[in-house]
């Protein structure tokens, strides 16, 4: 009996260790505010959502978390040297190059502000190069249009 009490509780710690290390759990990025309405907090719990997702997306390399925010056209201003207005289709054909290439080992964000309809973060993207890993500074901007958020530019520099 004790040996399997032990063994569950030490699964629960490794488990908490390894699903906090690369999840956005802490938020320190993101700075909660006290809303004048019930609505504005919706809002801006979406924008944190929307945000999440495309870190994640990020993070497993998994394009699907991020392009249900795609507008019909996306600006794109990849370190791979695309840079310009794309398409929801061709902008998810670049994240899939880029990501591809570019074997994400670490994605985290930094700081991010949000406005009425508007709202951004900075990131870092680590990628395994070689033996070592190298870091991309990221920025992502949101616009809040019809009652959504929907991605505005991703820079990945």
């Amino acid at each position: 009996m004790y040996k399997r009490t032990a063994l569950l509780f030490s699964l629960v710690i490794i488990f908490g260790f390894i699903s906090g290390k690369d999840s956005f759990s802490q938020d320190k990025w993101w700075k909660e505010k006290k809303y004048k309405s019930e609505s504005m907090r919706i809002k801006y719990d979406l924008c944190k959502k929307t945000f999440k997702d495309i870190g994640n997306g990020f993070q497993y390399k998994n394009v699907n978390n991020i392009t249900p925010y795609f507008d019909t056209q996306v600006y794109l201003n990849m370190y791979s040297s695309d840079k310009g207005y794309y398409s929801a289709a061709q902008a998810e054909q670049i994240l899939l190059d880029f990501m591809d290439y570019f074997t994400v080992s670490n994605f985290k964000y930094i700081r991010s502000n949000r406005f009425n309809t508007y709202a951004f973060v900075n990131g870092i993207y680590t990628y395994n190069i070689g033996s070592g890993k190298k870091d991309l500074k990221v920025a992502i901007s949101l616009k809040y249009h019809n009652y959504k958020w929907y991605v505005d530019q991703i820079s990945v520099k």
